[in-house]
């Protein structure tokens, strides 16, 4: 997610240029992410605090975001395409933009990166239209298709997205919002045509959904009828999930939060971005890193209650963004130098449950 002054918009995880020459080390020059040893197994003591014993979902993290980032050194890359998106589990999350840093076969760097040199993950691809830049056009939307066809007839992804938060672009430009959709549709037929397997959706912001975010000083009427729009070309249905736009403290958030989802669809659920800061807000959030656990603990609990498929939790790690005065620096489970915080051994903990 991303703030322009008063507009709350979809995230756009940049990647480095430079990222995309770099090749691994071999093994033995490979750096230890500081603090944490691969290795280590979750601690029974937490996994005995949870409150659930197995789970539906998948985990993982999303955004080339490596240790120290963005001052991150070759090591600091390295180790986040050999293991660091592994520390949360097998799914990795890129936010793309259809036309952004593609070969002349329309594959995306990112992509490229994701596919082809990060060990232990299933990529998932979001393509992310930016409303701020002007409207919609026909042009817009045969770019759209022609990336979401080239990258999936290449990499066959388990989960691709054509959209992210698109909601926030009805909210914005309505007058082009039904082009979009027109486009949306007849990506869904071409991607199935090169690759049958790969679950296509469209992404949301579950807050505005809602009709909530209202901590961001805007506010809107629900609008979960915009899922009709899509009818029979989505295969699931994701949501980028931030309580902090609307409750202070994760305690406020209701135990029935996520179950609204089930009331408007029966489709397979992802959340592809969600988190809870680790330092106070300006809007008034506590974030502390016990502000994160409980807000983690109430998350996975209601993510089984709807059978909630996959569950990514933003960044690798903490860096300096300073989005509408830096509510999202502090969400990740590590320091921006590598450190861990103490909810990542929860998130440890859930990652060794069983899934149902």
């Amino acid at each position: 997610m991303r703030f322009k002054i008063g507009q709350l918009t979809g995230i756009v995880l940049i990647l480095l240029a430079a990222a995309c020459d770099q090749k691994l080390p071999p093994a033995d020059q490979q750096t230890e992410t500081p603090g944490f040893s691969i290795g280590d197994a979750a601690d029974p003591a937490i996994i005995a605090k949870l409150p659930i014993s197995t789970r539906s979902f998948e985990m993982g993290t999303a955004g080339f975001v490596p240790r120290n980032y963005p001052n991150s050194s070759n090591d600091d890359w390295n180790d986040l395409l050999e293991y660091g998106a592994a520390l949360y589990g097998g799914v990795f999350g890129i936010h793309v933009a259809p036309g952004e840093k593609a070969n002349d076969d329309g594959i995306l760097e990112q992509v490229q990166l994701a596919f082809e040199l990060m060990n232990g993950v299933e990529p998932y691809i979001a393509f992310s239209i930016n409303f701020e830049q002007g409207p919609f056009t026909p042009e817009k939307g045969e770019e759209l298709i022609r990336a979401a066809v080239a990258n999936a007839k290449k990499y066959q992804p388990e989960y691709l997205s054509l959209g992210v938060e698109i909601n926030s672009f009805y909210l914005f430009q309505q007058d082009t919002f039904e082009l979009y959709v027109q486009y949306v549709r007849e990506a869904y037929d071409q991607i199935k045509e090169v690759s049958p397997n790969t679950r296509v959706m469209t992404n949301f912001q579950f807050e505005r959904m809602r009709g909530d975010a209202s901590l961001t000083g805007q506010n809107f009427e629900s609008h979960w009828h915009l899922i009709d729009k899509f009818a029979g070309k989505m295969d699931l249905i994701s949501f980028t999930v931030y309580p902090f736009l609307e409750y202070k403290s994760a305690a406020d958030i209701p135990d029935d939060y996520l179950a609204e989802i089930r009331e408007y669809t029966s489709l397979p659920v992802m959340i592809t971005e969600t988190g809870w800061p680790t330092e106070d807000l300006p809007s008034g959030v506590a974030g502390s890193d016990q502000d994160q656990i409980d807000f983690l603990m109430k998350l996975i609990q209601q993510a089984n209650g709807i059978d909630v498929e996959v569950i990514i939790w933003v960044f690798p790690h903490d860096a300096s963004f300073g989005i509408a005065g830096g509510i999202f620096d502090h969400l990740s489970f590590f320091e921006n130098d590598g450190t861990p915080k103490a909810g990542h051994e929860y998130w440890k903990a859930i990652n060794s449950l069983p899934i149902n």
